[in-house]
């Protein structure tokens, strides 16, 4: 059962680790059938030596007319020329035949690495549309029956905040009201794509967060964010896709990887066919703040948008 157990662990590692395997097998044999190539080199022209040797005995022996007591035909010269040439064409066959074989076997196992990565992708794909397709069916639940400012306050990541002010009622007496306030967390990472259109700052570790295209009128930012998601839909309509790093870079946000991929497809069956911004405010209102407000931006991005078959098509 042990033996069982460990020849079937050892399966599955390998099964696992196939493409990098592979891969690796790849470059280390291009690498050697490199080296040999380059020592079969070597010895070449030896072989042309003695290639150029045999061919000066049959010029000579045409001119003398016999080899020996036999007469050396024009007929006798071809067929040793051809016979030579075969010669020769062998050596170096089996000169330079490990080399070719063994670069051939390695072009073939970064293939099959590559071929094994491309179907593990589009599963991946089709698995990342799954649960993209039952979080959004989640969510919608959530809104339906909890409200949106509830759906934001699990998605986001929000506390309510109390905040107390004290105000002159109309007999000139003070007295203190408390007002909820909905914040992010602070140290919580929005999920997703989404991202938090505020005011640029540096966190604990010096890097920056917000927005390089914030400002404190809080009007000028639903301006501002209407007329780029404007701009983007009629590229998205020109160029036939937007990628997520493009709208990031013209709202002030840094680039990421996954945004190097992952945007929109114009009339995409994956998604919309359109690209939303779909501003909401921290309390989940859509658009709703004041002056000094950031904006949730919580794109309705269709996923990975690269094609391997069209791609190809652009190619050839």
């Amino acid at each position: 059962m042990k033996i069982k157990a460990f020849v079937s662990s050892t399966k599955f590692v390998l099964k696992k680790y196939s493409p990098e395997i592979l891969l690796g097998l790849g470059l280390t044999g291009m690498g050697i059938g490199t080296i040999l190539a380059c020592k079969a080199t070597l010895k070449c022209e030896e072989i042309l030596d003695e290639h150029a040797e045999k061919m000066a005995m049959v010029e000579e022996a045409i001119e003398i007319g016999e080899v020996g007591d036999v007469e050396y035909t024009m007929e006798i010269a071809k067929k040793d020329r051809f016979i030579i040439k075969s010669e020769t064409v062998i050596e170096f066959v089996k000169l330079y035949g490990p080399s070719v074989t063994l670069m051939g076997a390695s072009v073939g196992c970064i293939l099959g690495a590559h071929h094994i990565m491309s179907k593990r992708n589009v599963a991946l794909m089709a698995a990342y549309k799954v649960v993209e397709e039952a979080f959004t069916t989640y969510r919608g639940r959530v809104v339906k029956e909890l409200g949106e400012a509830k759906d934001s306050h699990f998605m986001y990541g929000t506390e309510t905040i109390d905040e107390t002010e004290t105000i002159v009622d109309e007999n000139g007496k003070k007295k203190k009201v408390t007002n909820q306030k909905e914040e992010l967390i602070p140290g919580v990472k929005m999920s997703g794509f989404a991202r938090l259109f505020e005011e640029e700052k540096p966190d604990q570790t010096g890097s920056w967060y917000g927005s390089t295209q914030w400002s404190p009128i809080h009007e000028y930012n639903l301006s501002f964010l209407n007329a780029k998601e404007k701009d983007f839909n009629d590229k998205l309509i020109v160029k036939g896709f937007v990628v997520m790093n493009d709208v990031y870079e013209e709202l002030g946000f840094p680039p990421t990887e996954a945004g190097m991929i992952c945007g929109w497809r114009y009339k995409s069956e994956r998604g919309d066919g359109y690209i939303s911004f779909r501003p909401r405010g921290i309390d989940g209102n859509w658009a709703m703040g004041v002056d000094g407000d950031a904006i949730v931006l919580d794109f309705n991005i269709d996923g990975v948008i690269f094609d391997e078959n069209i791609a190809r098509g652009e190619l050839n």
